[in-house]
This record gives C-alpha cells, sequence and structure tokens, in this order.
C-alpha cells in the first residue's frame, strides 16, 4: 500500500467522524467519495501485485 493511501484512508475517517459530529455537510461527503474511489483503486492493484508476486 502506498503511504498516499494510507494518507487518504485516514482523512476519509477523520472526514466520516465529523460528518457524525458537525451534521452533514454533502461537499465534504462528494470529496470524499472521490477520495474513497482512489483509495479502492490504489489499493486493489495494490493487493492484485502482492498475490500475484505471492504465487511464485
Amino acid at each position: 500500500m502506498r503511504a498516499c493511501s494510507l494518507v487518504c484512508i485516514i482523512i476519509v475517517i477523520f472526514l466520516l467522524i465529523n460528518q457524525f459530529y458537525s451534521g452533514l455537510n454533502w461537499e465534504q461527503l462528494f470529496i470524499g467519495g472521490f477520495v474513497a474511489v482512489a483509495i479502492w483503486t490504489d489499493c486493489g492493484r495494490w493487493l492484485r501485485y502482492k498475490l500475484r508476486h505471492r504465487n511464485r
């Protein structure tokens, strides 16, 4: 996993916690959705890479 993905995961967690305490902010949720898709894509590639090289 890349360091930027780890940082983005932490940001999304804080964003979700903030949504519970301060109420819904649709702009933050929209940006958080984009970040979540980027994390999903990057971590998916990382997992496939690790699984491919582990089986060798």
